[in-house]
């Protein structure tokens, strides 16, 4: 199922997709092959309270999309894959995963449970679809970090504006208000930028406009059962890895309001000698985020070919 010339072995760094990776018809091909594939999906929807196998493949879309579904969906897919790669007796050197993708990787650690990662993501969803603050995001290629952030200054004087996913080398995702990110795209296109887009999004994710569910989404964290993990964990906030379980909390406490550090986390795997790393999960996302970080990775995904 490997979509690369080679097999990656024991010694490669495993990467988990994030929101946005979620498509109709995902985890097709795992629940058709797969018996520990399809326990797995069972186990989430039982937790979650919900058929996550029929969400991930039947929707409808507006459905499967809706935050608070698509984060249990995105983590039972890329659990449903790591299982799959147990089977084979697999294991990674290291692991760190995009945004929500954090705890996928943290399960395939075993710092998490899969019963406590979706009932957790399930709570973080529906806190986040809560919030009444208005904003939005907007994808931005073709400018350096220190040119974003010197535009986003700027910016911010129209209201709260941050870097929220720092996605690539000249390929960040802002979070902000509707006029601070409009006024960003009327300054960046001229100053070189090539390409400014709105996503498609309800919230400004990962930014200080997320603060009204901060102290509920804490007490929540604060009672994930959590152990040390097995394997190196670089996490999303601080792109280091895990030493103590109060890192772990933090880190999940912090995501909700700052930044993903993408860029940092694959530079941080490639810094402890990962040369190779697979995307666990139905996605091809990350690893071509991976890709544009450090060109010299190889890559593979899970995905199976249309």
């Amino acid at each position: 199922m490997f979509q690369s010339g080679s097999r990656m072995s024991n010694a490669s760094g495993w990467i988990f997709p994030g929101q946005g990776s979620q498509r109709i018809g995902m985890g097709q091909k795992l629940l058709e092959g797969s018996p520990s594939a399809r326990r797995v999906f069972d186990e989430a929807s039982e937790a979650v309270g919900m058929n996550l196998t029929r969400l991930c493949l039947e929707g409808p879309i507006d459905r499967l999309t809706a935050t608070q579904n698509a984060q249990p969906a995105i983590v039972t897919c890329s659990v449903a894959c790591l299982a799959m790669l147990e089977e084979q007796g697999l294991k990674p050197a290291a692991v760190a995963g995009h945004s929500v993708g954090e705890f996928s990787a943290l399960v395939a650690a075993g710092s998490l449970t899969l019963t406590a990662a979706v009932q957790a993501v399930r709570k973080r969803g529906e806190l986040m679809a809560r919030v009444t603050t208005p904003g939005g995001m907007l994808a931005v290629m073709g400018l350096d970090v220190s040119r974003v952030h010197e535009l986003c200054h700027t910016a911010s004087q129209e209201g709260v504006l941050v870097v929220a996913l720092h996605n690539g080398p000249e390929q960040f995702v802002l979070s902000g208000s509707h006029a601070a990110l409009e006024r960003f795209k009327q300054l960046a296109l001229p100053a070189g930028a090539r390409e400014c887009v709105m996503l498609q999004v309800s919230h400004a994710f990962h930014s200080p406009l997320m603060g009204q569910i901060q102290d509920e989404w804490r007490a929540v964290v604060a009672r994930i059962p959590l152990r040390m993990p097995r394997y190196p964990v670089v996490l999303n906030t601080t792109a280091r890895t895990v030493k103590t379980l109060v890192c772990i909390r933090r880190s999940m406490e912090d995501q909700l309001i700052s930044p993903v550090l993408w860029v940092q986390c694959i530079r941080a795997l490639v810094g402890m000698g990962i040369t190779r790393v697979l995307e666990v999960g139905d996605s091809k996302v990350v690893s071509s985020l991976a890709r544009r970080v450090e060109p010299s990775l190889e890559t593979a995904t899970m995905q199976a070919p249309p």
